[in-house]
């Protein structure tokens, strides 16, 4: 792995090369068919921003099936353990929907009332790649909400963050705090999982059972 990753600071907001403080890896070995095997490493470090001086603790992991190179790993497979954030692994996200939430998150530490506005165009992203493109957000959202694609709680959530989005961008005076934006970014990250990070997992775990259910069934053949 390199030694000087660029990774965003969760801190300040920069995106620059870290330096890297210290690192463990835990290498795992696992028996495949026709005596291959395969390895996996869980891999943390401790990267400093140059910036601001403040650490982060980043997990990645790797194993023999990864046909990507190191910089990719870091990009679409790792994640902040340490400080901690509110995220969600962007790299299964649509690029439109990514751009407009990795914007959100580079300037939460830097500017609340930008951030908050990012968030909003965020579920803009969300309803464009889905479909609804008519009328303002909030009818973009209930229509969502008629499809399925949303549960009747989360597009109540999307609404909170929608007319919030609207008292930033309209200049209205209200002070986005900390508290609040984290409140945000759990309620978005709730939204962007439902709709596109939990249906991958439930089909990656529909694939593992049908996997094991196959291996099962000719283990059971070969015995008869």
């Amino acid at each position: 792995m390199a030694e000087n990753i660029i990774l965003t600071c969760p801190h300040c907001g920069n995106k620059t090369p870290m330096k890297l403080l210290n690192k463990f890896e835990k290498v795992t070995k696992y028996p495949l068919k026709y005596g291959e095997g395969a390895h996996f490493k869980d891999i943390f470090e401790v990267f400093e921003c140059p910036v601001c001086k403040g650490f982060q603790l980043y997990y990645t992991h790797w194993d023999t099936t990864f046909y990507v190179n190191n910089d990719d790993i870091y990009k679409h497979y790792g994640r902040v353990l340490f400080p901690i954030t509110e995220k969600v692994f962007v790299f299964r996200l649509p690029s439109n929907v990514r751009s407009a939430y990795e914007s959100a998150l580079k300037v939460k530490n830097i500017d609340d009332t930008v951030c908050v506005i990012a968030l909003r165009r965020t579920l803009e992203m969300v309803c464009k790649d889905k479909g609804a493109v008519k009328g303002q957000l909030h009818q973009k959202l209930n229509q969502l909400q008629q499809q399925g694609i949303l549960p009747p709680l989360m597009g109540d959530i999307s609404r909170v963050i929608k007319d919030f989005g609207n008292m930033a961008a309209h200049g209205d005076q209200v002070n986005f705090n900390k508290t609040m934006l984290d409140s945000m970014f759990r309620f978005t990250n709730k939204i962007l999982e439902y709709v596109y990070i939990l249906p991958k997992q439930m089909e990656d775990v529909r694939q593992e059972l049908e996997s094991l259910s196959e291996e099962t069934d000719s283990q059971s053949n070969s015995k008869e």
